[in-house]
């Protein structure tokens, strides 16, 4: 029996390659391989041996030669192939041990030359992989480490190797060619292909087995885009509690975003069933958590908190006063994990830590959006508010001291599912309405959670800013707005009776900002 081992990874190699030559197989290598086993006692033929050949162009071709590919591709049950074989004095290989040269890891590093890049674009090695995973009934594909104890078992068995030991290591060598190709590919398109190609391979990498998908009786796993660098619920890192489940994956990305896009400001956004039960601003991190609370309180029971600033103990407190299903932050202080751990014990409450605090996808950054059997792919909504373009179509101007909250306001109606209204003051929601069908009766849910917010609080809407994520289509959201002591609204623009809505906010005395830009999201 003979192998063929060639690898960049020689971790465990050294005792997987011991036990093949005490099982009776001969050892075939190149170069810095057939080094690293001489060294270690090991007796090994080089390709060279086999080839007659040299290694040339600095080691670009090495195996890349048929007394390589024959013993490899040869198929024992075809005459005309053993002829061939036999004319040639080729040996057939039953094994291949080869992983490809560390593209991944060299795309990593900063300040990387072009042409350093390339010579990590491993050539042979593929085509070794590939040869092997094709001819699996009669050639085992060996590409990881992780496949050293099981090839070494099936070998020590005194039946033929298990046809489905041949099938699964010649799945996963196709697996590794193609995420190292698709690789290869992703860090060409970076600079040399249009934003949206015709073809495109999307590579994910699993992080975690989820306790369960949407219920409990999906089973589920999360997977995570490998090579970004972004601050996100994929590189967070779970400190404590129960595994995730497929909804508390998507509430917290729901909530890393909400604070990503308000940074760099000290932000709590308090998420459930993917949908903003409240978020602020604060001049630390415990006021905005207790001014993200306010807005809805009741909802928040059994949300995630999401908070971009270190949790010290006085706000672990406060959170623990409420039922959390999961609490992220870019930082705890050991006193205040100790006191989650203490008062979450029995619920085992997740608590991830981020790698810092989440900040602005950089431009050009995709987002993505399944479908049954498709994939919208489209520009992140990155884009900054540009006020200059936007204008006041109504008598009253709006005052100069609400700037801030109506940029507030539209920032976190992009976080909001469509259609949404949200009503915001100084730094903080205090009434959404999400996912409706009709702009109105969104506006209804979040005016009347504004109201009983502001009244528990002895104030009323007067100083608040009504933010729409589209146009109005009516003058009715106007009337409402206007019953409720709204004076500021900030909408779209652009129905067919935007007269009717202006006409209204100056007969009611409110100043009307149009926006000029929607921000839908579904």
């Amino acid at each position: 029996m003979r192998a063929l081992i060639s690898v960049s990874d020689k971790h465990g190699l050294t005792p997987f390659a011991r036990s093949l030559s005490e099982l009776g197989w001969e050892i075939v290598s190149t170069g810095g391989t057939a080094t690293h086993l001489t060294e270690a006692g090991i007796d090994v033929m080089t390709v060279e041996q086999v080839t007659g050949f040299p290694e040339i162009l600095d080691g670009r071709v090495k195996t890349l030669h048929p007394a390589i590919h024959g013993g490899i591709l040869a198929v024992p049950e075809n005459e005309r192939h053993l002829a061939q074989l036999n004319d040639h004095n080729i040996v057939v290989f039953d094994m291949v041990v080869v992983n490809l040269y560390p593209f991944e890891q060299t795309i990593m590093r900063e300040g990387l030359l072009f042409a350093d890049a390339i010579e990590q674009i491993d050539i042979g090695g593929v085509a070794l992989i590939r040869a092997a995973a094709k001819n699996h009934r009669r050639v085992l594909a060996v590409t990881d480490p992780s496949q050293y104890e099981l090839v070494l078992e099936e070998l020590r068995n005194p039946e033929h190797v298990a046809t489905s030991v041949q099938r699964q290591l010649a799945y996963e060598a196709f697996q590794h060619t193609a995420w190292y190709d698709a690789t290869i590919a992703e860090w060409f398109s970076r600079t040399n292909a249009p934003r949206f190609p015709e073809r495109t391979v999307l590579r994910l990498r699993k992080k975690d087995d989820l306790r369960y998908g949407e219920n409990p009786h999906q089973s589920g796993a999360f997977y995570e885009l490998p090579g970004c660098k972004d601050i996100s619920v994929a590189s967070a890192a779970q400190i404590w509690g129960k595994e995730l489940s497929a909804t508390t994956v998507l509430d917290i990305n729901a909530g890393i975003e909400t604070v990503r896009e308000l940074f760099p400001a000290c932000v709590v956004a308090i998420i459930k069933h993917g949908t903003l039960c409240g978020a602020a601003i604060g001049k630390n991190i415990l006021q905005a958590f207790q001014q993200a609370l306010v807005c809805d309180p009741e909802s928040a029971f059994g949300g995630v908190v999401v908070l971009n600033a270190k949790v010290t103990i006085q706000v672990a407190k406060a959170i623990c006063n409420q039922k959390v299903d999961a609490i992220v932050a870019s930082e705890f202080t050991p006193n205040a994990l100790a006191l989650i751990q203490q008062k979450r014990r029995k619920g085992q409450t997740p608590v991830l830590k981020l790698e810092g605090v989440p900040q602005p996808l950089p431009e050009g950054a995709l987002n993505f959006k399944p479908v049954t059997n498709g994939m919208i792919v489209q520009q992140a909504d990155i884009l900054p508010f540009d006020w200059s373009t936007s204008r006041t179509v109504t008598d009253r101007p709006v005052p100069d001291e609400q700037w801030n909250d109506i940029t507030f306001g539209c920032r976190v109606s992009k976080h909001v599912k469509s259609n949404s209204i949200v009503v915001v003051r100084n730094y903080a929601t205090i009434g959404i309405g999400n996912g409706q069908t009709s702009r109105i009766k969104s506006a209804r849910l979040a005016l009347e959670q504004a109201h009983a917010a502001m009244s528990d609080a002895g104030l009323d809407l007067s100083d608040a800013v009504l933010v729409s994520d589209s146009f109005f289509p009516f003058d009715d959201c106007v009337h409402l707005a206007a019953a409720y002591g709204i004076q500021v609204i900030i909408q779209q623009g652009g129905s067919l009776r935007d007269q009717d809505s202006i006409d209204a906010a100056n007969e009611l005395g409110i100043a009307m900002l149009f926006t000029g830009r929607r921000m839908f999201w579904h």
